[in-house]
Parts: C-alpha cells; sequence; structure tokens
C-alpha cells in the first residue's frame, strides 16, 4: 500500500499543503523552518497519531489542524482514506470507508497495518553498531542476547580455568622425575636394616645347612668302610645310607634352587638411601601434580565444548533467521555486510542495506521517509530510486535548498515555502477546514468510525 494523496492544514509549521504523489521517490525541498520537516512529521501523525505529536501540533494562530491521507490498498483491503482532526485539547482519528474496519478501530486497524513507518535510513546509518544490531533483531525476531551473555559468561569461565592450566603446566615443567626409580614409598633405614637382617639371617641357615650336609657326606664315607668291616651290620648300615643319602640329595637339589642375597647391594642402598627417597618424592610430586594437570585440562576442555556449542547454535539461529538483505549478518559489536562491519562499508552499500531494513520494516504501508537528505548525491539518490522502483516502495525524501537551487535543479520533486507547496505533485485547490469552534460551536461530532484520542 502506498499514499496517493495528502491534504495537510494548520500542522506545525505547515498552513496547506495538497499533494498526489506521481514518482516512487517524492522529494521534498525548501529552506530551513519552511515546513519540509512539518510535512514529513504530519504523514507519521497521520498514520500513528498522538503518539508522534509535538508537544504543540496546531500551527501557530490556529484553532485546529487536519491531516488528510488517501491510501490505494492492495488485494485484501481496499483503497481507503485517513483523517486527523486536530484541536488544542484532543484529537479524532477518522476511516473511511468504515467498511475497511470489518469490526476494528481505527486505531487498531492501522497498528496492524503500520510498521516501523518512522524508520529514518539515513539516520539508522549514522547509529552506533549495537544499536543497528538491535533494530535488526527486533525485525528479524531473534533474540540472541541470553546466548551472547551465556557466552561471555562461559567465556570468563574458560579464562578463569585456562590461567589455572597455565599454572599447572608451569608447575609440572618445573617438576624432576626419575623413569628408573619405580617405588612410590619413601625407603628408611629401619626398613633396609631389617631386611639386610632376615638376608645374612637367611644366607647363614644356607651355610648351616651346607656345613651339615657336607658333615653328612662325611659320615656316609666313614659309614661305608664301616660297612665293609662290619659285615654284621651292613643290613642296618646300607638302610642308614640309603636313607642319608636320599636326603642328601633332596637338600643338595634344595640348596641349588636358593639363590644367595646380594648383601653388599643392600649395603649400597642403606648408603644411597636419601638419594633415591628424594627420586621417590619427586616422582610422587610429578604424579600427583600430573594427575592435577588431567584434571584441570577436562575441565578446560568441556567448557571450551561448551563454548562452541554457544557459538553454533548463535551461528545457527542466525543462519535461519529471514535477514532482509542479502549478506547481511551481524556480531556482538553490531551489524556486517559481506562479513564486513558496516561502519566500514561504502557510502552505497549502508544506504542499501539500510533502505533494505527500513522496507522489511513496512512490509504493508510500503512508506519510507528520509529526513536530512541534503547530503545524498547523485550515486546514492540512484540507488535509492532503483530500490524504490524494484520493491515498489514510496519514499518521501527531505532535502535543503533555497528557490534558486531548486530551479537550478530542474524543480524536482516539490519546494515548501512558508508552508506552502508547489511542483509537479502539487494541487492548487486546499479544502479549507471549517470556520474555528469559537464562531460555530458544537458542530464537529465523532462519526461512528472516529475515535478521539485522550486530552493532553
Amino acid at each position: 500500500m502506498k499514499i496517493t494523496e495528502i491534504i495537510v492544514e494548520n500542522v506545525m509549521k505547515i498552513k496547506a499543503i495538497h499533494l498526489r504523489p506521481k514518482s516512487e521517490v517524492i522529494t521534498v525541498q525548501g529552506d530551513n523552518a519552511q515546513g519540509k520537516s512539518s510535512l514529513l512529521d504530519a504523514i507519521m501523525m497521520g498514520f500513528r497519531g498522538k503518539k508522534e505529536f509535538p508537544a504543540q501540533p496546531i500551527r501557530r494562530g490556529s484553532k485546529k489542524g487536519s491531516i488528510k491521507i488517501s491510501i490505494d490498498g492492495d488485494d485484501t483491503i481496499p483503497a481507503f482514506t485517513i483523517t486527523q482532526n486536530i484541536t488544542d485539547k484532543s484529537s479524532t482519528l477518522t476511516i473511511e470507508p468504515d467498511k475497511v474496519l470489518a469490526g476494528e478501530t481505527p486505531r487498531s486497524f492501522l497498528d496492524k497495518l503500520i510498521g516501523k513507518i518512522s524508520f529514518d535510513p539515513l539516520q539508522f546509518i549514522n547509529e552506533e553498531g549495537k544499536k543497528q544490531r538491535k533494530v535488526l533483531m527486533e525485525l528479524i525476531g531473534i533474540d540472541v542476547d541470553k546466548l551472547d551473555q551465556e557466552e561471555k559468561s562461559v567465556y570468563d569461565e574458560r579464562t578463569i580455568k585456562g590461567r589455572d592450566l597455565k599454572a599447572a603446566q608451569l608447575k609440572c615443567e618445573g617438576l624432576k622425575r626419575y623413569p628408573d626409580v619405580v617405588e612410590t614409598e619413601e625407603i628408611t633405614i629401619g626398613d633396609l636394616s631389617t631386611t639386610l637382617q632376615k638376608a645374612m639371617a637367611f644366607n647363614q641357615s644356607i651355610a648351616n645347612r651346607t656345613t651339615a650336609n657336607a658333615t653328612l657326606k662325611d659320615n656316609l664315607i666313614n659309614g661305608k668302610k664301616q660297612i665293609e668291616e662290619l659285615k654284621e651290620k651292613l643290613i642296618q648300615m646300607e638302610a642308614i645310607f640309603d636313607t642319608g643319602k636320599k636326603q642328601y640329595m633332596v637338600e643338595k637339589e634344595a640348596i641349588a634352587e636358593l639363590e644367595p642375597i646380594d648383601v653388599e647391594a643392600i649395603n649400597q642402598s642403606i648408603s644411597t638411601i636419601e638419594s633415591t627417597n628424594i627420586k621417590i618424592r619427586a616422582n610422587n610430586t610429578y604424579a600427583m601434580e600430573s594427575k592435577a594437570l588431567r584434571s584441570i585440562q577436562g575441565e578446560y576442555d568441556a567448557i571450551d565444548k561448551h563454548l562452541e556449542i554457544i557459538r553454533t547454535n548463535r551461528l545457527n539461529l542466525i543462519q535461519s533467521a529471514n535477514i532482509p538483505v542479502h549478506g547481511l549478518t551481524f556480531d556482538e559489536d553490531g551489524l556486517l555486510y559481506n562479513d564486513i562491519p558496516l561502519a566500514q562499508c561504502s557510502d552505497g552499500e549502508k544506504l542499501m542495506v539500510s533502505m533494505g531494513i527500513s522496507m522489511a520494516l513496512n512490509p504493508t504501508m510500503r512508506v519510507v521517509r528520509i529526513k536530512d537528505g541534503s547530503l545524498l548525491g547523485p550515486k546514492n539518490m540512484k540507488i535509492l530510486e532503483q530500490m524504490c522502483k524494484d520493491k515498489d516502495f514510496q519514499l518521501f525524501l527531505e532535502k535543503v535548498n533555497d528557490r534558486d537551487g531548486y530551479e537550478k535543479g530542474g524543480k524536482i520533486g516539490i519546494f515548501i515555502e512558508e508552508g506552502e507547496a508547489e511542483g509537479a505533485e502539487v494541487v492548487d485547490d486546499v479544502p479549507h477546514l471549517e470556520p474555528p469552534l469559537a464562531k460555530k460551536p458544537n458542530t464537529i461530532r465523532p462519526s461512528k468510525t472516529a475515535e478521539k484520542d485522550e486530552d493532553w
């Protein structure tokens, strides 16, 4: 939907203006304080009502003012006209024909049709990055602030854990370890002394048994001699001999399997006990700190994974969002266009992005306004004109210019001076308001389709 006709009388600096827009871009020119901004503001007042009214909406010296805006309609809503009648105490909103309301009030009907028509693309370009980002988030209907807060919290947690991880790494790097020492408990002299005593006792038992066994052998030899001499004791002695021989062989085999303990090694261990204990303590410290390091590393990796999940979720959210401008995205600092911060883009790119957002904010009432467009050069004006033509939008653009500049520039758009307008889109006749209320009391009564704003 677009505007087909505007009639404004006695509103702010406007005396009387009657327009029938013919092009996509309606350039409103004039010197300062002549009524340019008043016309653009009057359009907002007509659409949005009291919320757009300044402190003194009526032209100074007048009793009442009016704003009448005709809309062309679309496939679902036929053409209709918005009328705002304003007095010094209240305003009345009327929409005709009333059948377009379909049971709604004029205000609720307009609120559903009108998007962010007060959005100014040029003003948006000059906003700080985070404010631009907020506008875009509201437009595409996603909220990443919660994810941003969670990311910051996890990021801070990871930073703290990273410091712990670095400290643990440095601590482990500064410690000695001795792979050749397998003991984990420190050795005491008492332990080694006990071991030595046991070893010596064990070795003595072997020596005793060896000596005893040697004596047995000698006895057997003597016994054999005695057998020859003592035939009568042969049977008895042979039995003794056989038994003794068997005992000898068993013991010999048992002794052969025994390995004497290296007493010298134990004595050496006693002499080096402290150096060994130092290595054991070092190994135990290293094992403990390595375990702590692995624990902290695991916690750090878990936090890092959580952070990555948050970032992936945010990326998926952004990629699934219906962002109105191709190549437009954002980060925590603001908007990006083709992965470049919007503030670093060319003026033309900024303008295309801003206009794209503005058009997305106003999908039904396809009207956009730009105040302070005097600095827009021919190149950017062509961009605006082409975008409005391609997207079927209507742009009201304000430019500061004096009469001489307006005429030398080819009289493009309309020229406003002292609250009145001229130009190809201006209609000369302006239907004037009724006489002041003081002369004709009680003549204005809201119709059944009219709404009266509360007094201010």
